[in-house]
């Protein structure tokens, strides 16, 4: 190979032969031809090390660069159907579900309609794949993660749907006497109030009992089931209140007061002749409170309380069932199965990191999750808000009642669509911070290889210009080496003499 030298000149001596120059232009000639230094990997010389140490960094570059690639197809992907998740949950937060809404039939019908529409298209988001890769189903992604909208709110095949489940969790709830799973009696002065099982799993749960007039004294909750009681020692003065905190199925509490009046009144009871009569009014007035609030607050807390059961099962922790029938006297729940009930979740589910369920490695020493799981708790209770309404059936023999049913669980339905904002944009945070990460690797990486590039052209392509001028010197010299050869072969004796 020649020598280029540094002013492009190549080395040369009187003393070379023409077939050492025409060596030189040859190998010149290919240079120029092919753009390289070195026709063999022998003719590298030194540079053959650097340039196999670039050639490793490179490839090791390339593939992280597919690997970045095809995350941040995944990552944008997951996070339009999120966005668009959000989107859809926010109509029927504030469009669907607004309170400016009225709880007439037409409306609730419509309602109803409108909802079973957007949990449809909840659930498609939550189905949405990438080249054939589901995103929201954790390490499952060969198939969608979440089944199909309407078998999830009606059931199929026998299997028990979201409506069955919601009906037979307010049944046991309810219970028998419409009470709430609460025993009341009444003897002489005194007034007792029961949850009638020990750690109840149903109905109203005993919280507080206060009393604001010296004459009826109030005995919080204690023992085993709780009991509370109220003594009428003495007449209580009009318009004194008696108030029972509750305890509901969905976390919630609620509150009744009865108001001490001359007569008897919508949650009031009358003063008696005795305090005996006084007692057995007030107990007659929180029965009939008990049973109002049972079919309003504890039928919607009920509903949600089931909801969310539901909306955490999955195939590996399948929804307990309420121990029926008969669901009225049920005292505890049983485990469900995919053989009974329908498991709306089919993807990954255990107690680690959603993210971790996918892992990208996007660099030597860096790795990213965007793992997602259609049951995080931000979409759990978008999808509970959706279908609270959609499926839930009111009063059909007291207009009144329906309305203050579907009042009270609209409150509850727009309590879920409001935290599932706050859970979705959480877990949206985690998954841009990836993102980002993606995105500025891949702008250090693209530096990089642009540094090894440099460099490997510098080691292995020749200079164009600098090739060229040398090719035309020594193209120069050998055609002066060929005349000159050609008059010295012409030359006689004589002439040299």
């Amino acid at each position: 190979m020649s020598s280029i030298g540094p002013f492009g000149g190549a080395g040369f001596s009187s003393s070379q032969s023409m077939a050492e120059l025409r060596e030189q232009i040859n190998d010149l000639s290919r240079q120029l031809s092919t753009g390289k230094r070195a026709a063999t990997i022998s003719q590298s010389g030194n540079a053959l090390s650097r340039s196999i140490d670039l050639r490793a960094r490179l490839s090791r570059l390339s593939i992280y660069d597919e690997a970045i690639a095809s995350a941040s197809t995944d990552l944008n992907t997951i996070s339009n159907s999120i966005n668009s998740f959000s989107t859809v949950s926010s109509r029927a937060l504030f469009e669907t579900l607004s309170v400016a809404t009225t709880a007439d039939p037409s409306n609730r019908s419509t309602v109803k309609t409108n909802l079973r529409r957007q949990f449809s298209e909840l659930i498609d988001y939550l189905n949405i794949d990438s080249n054939g890769s589901y995103l929201f189903g954790g390490k499952n992604t060969m198939s969608p993660p979440v089944l199909d909208a309407n078998m999830i709110l009606d059931g199929t095949s026998g299997k028990a749907g979201l409506t069955q489940y919601i009906a037979e969790r307010q049944a046991a709830d309810l219970g028998a006497d419409n009470q709430g799973r609460l025993q009341l009696s009444n003897s002489t002065n005194e007034v007792s109030l029961a949850e009638t099982v020990s750690g109840s799993v149903f109905g109203f749960t005993l919280r507080g009992i206060t009393s604001n007039d010296p004459g009826i004294v109030a005995t919080a909750p204690s023992g085993t089931p709780p009991q509370l009681s109220l003594s009428v020692n003495a007449q209580p003065a009009p318009n004194s209140v008696v108030t029972l905190t509750l305890g509901l199925p969905d976390g919630t509490t609620t509150e009744i007061t009865l108001t001490a009046a001359g007569d008897s009144a919508s949650n009031g009871f009358a003063i008696g002749e005795t305090v005996d009569d006084t007692a057995s009014n007030l107990t007659t007035a929180l029965r009939s409170a008990l049973v109002s609030t049972g079919k309003t607050q504890l039928f919607s807390a009920s509903a949600k309380a089931a909801a969310g059961d539901f909306f955490k099962g999955s195939t590996t922790n399948p929804p307990h069932r309420v121990n029926g029938p008969s669901f009225e006297t049920a005292t505890a729940f049983t485990a469900g199965s995919a053989d009974d009930t329908v498991i709306w979740y089919q993807g990954t589910d255990d107690t680690n990191d959603p993210r971790n369920d996918r892992i990208s490695k996007i660099d030597e020493r860096l790795s990213i999750g965007l793992g997602v799981r259609a049951n995080e708790p931000g979409f759990v209770e978008a999808l509970t808000g959706a279908a609270l309404l959609a499926v839930t059936n009111f009063s059909t023999s007291d207009e009144t009642l329906a309305k203050k049913q579907f009042t009270d669980l609209r409150g509850r339905a727009r309590d879920s669509l409001s935290q599932s904002k706050t859970d979705v944009t959480t877990t949206n945070v985690s998954l841009l911070t990836a993102q980002k990460s993606a995105k500025s690797r891949s702008d250090d990486q693209k530096a990089q290889k642009t540094v090894f590039e440099t460099a490997l052209v510098t080691i292995e392509d020749a200079p164009l210009d600098q090739t060229a001028v040398s090719l035309t010197s020594l193209q120069t010299q050998l055609q002066a080496l060929y005349q000159l050869t050609a008059k010295l072969q012409s030359m006689s004796l004589a002439n040299y003499l």
